[in-house]
This record gives C-alpha cells, structure tokens and sequence, in this order.
C-alpha cells in the first residue's frame, strides 16, 4: 500500500511540473453584444524565447478558414464552420506573427458569419487549438496550448 501511495503522490508530482513547463498559454473571452460574437484571443508567452502564432488569428479581424472549436452546450453538436474557406499554400513564415518573452498579444475576431449559429437563444462552448511555433524557421515543428472551454449564449433572431 505505501508503494502505491507513493507512485501515485509521483504522479501528481509530474504532472504539477509539466504544468509548470508550460510557457505558452491561449486563453479566449467571448462578447455577444450588437448581434455579434466576437472572440478575443490572448497569447501569453511565458517563456525566455519568442514564439511565432498564426497571424489570422493573432492580428486579421476575421477568418479564411475553421480556427475555433465550437459545440452547442445541450446535446454537444458540432456547430459548423461557414464562413470563407481560402485555398492556400502551406503556411510560410510570413503567416506567422512574433511573440516577444514575457508578452502577451491580443485580438479580437468577428466570428457571427464565420459559423452556423442556430435560430433563437442557445448556448456554446468555444475552444481553440493553441497552435505556435517555438522557431519559425521549423514550420514542420508545431507545438499546441489549447485554450479552455469558453461558454457563451447567443440569440439569432
């Protein structure tokens, strides 16, 4: 018994460190007023080196493709993307926007046409993938911060 103590007590000791390894935070806060969703998207860089985020999402005002996650709270159905889809090269280093050390970087997206937002009062969940480059000259080396779960409601009339 004490042996299980023990590696479970070393288990939560891991993963208390891989937590505090974590240099790149995403983090997303939503608005719904004026008939628009808008999402703000914060990057943190905790780290001692910059790193590189996608400029659609750290710098446009909209977007050219499915960035965000989002799922209707009752029943959990994916809420389809329907905005623009640009066909594109693969990204270049050009796509992707420096955050400094010790920085954090925001911005703010109109999503209301960029999804299929049911008629009426619903409520959604909302996720971004997190996707950063800790060197912009290894596009192939992508590394990923999820952002929490943001819930919101928003009505279509």
């Amino acid at each position: 018994m004490p042996a299980l103590l023990l590696a479970l007590a070393g288990l939560v000791g891991a993963s208390g460190a891989v937590e505090a390894d974590v240099t790149v935070r995403h983090r997303l806060d939503v608005e719904t007023t004026g008939g628009k969703v808008l999402v703000r998207v914060t990057i943190e860089n905790h780290g001692e080196q910059t790193i590189w985020v996608p400029r659609e999402v750290a710098a446009d005002d909209e977007l050219m493709g499915k960035r965000f996650e989002l799922r209707e709270v009752k029943g959990g159905k994916e809420v389809e993307y329907a905005g623009p889809m640009v066909k594109r090269a693969a990204y270049t280093a050009a796509d992707y926007l420096a955050v400094k050390p010790h920085t954090m970087h925001l911005n703010t997206i109109d999503i209301t046409r960029a999804y299929a937002f049911r008629k009426g009062t619903h409520a959604y969940d909302i996720t971004y993938p997190g996707p950063w480059l800790p060197d912009v000259n290894k596009l192939d080396e992508v590394s990923t911060s999820p952002s929490e779960p943001v819930r919101f409601t928003y009505t279509v009339r």
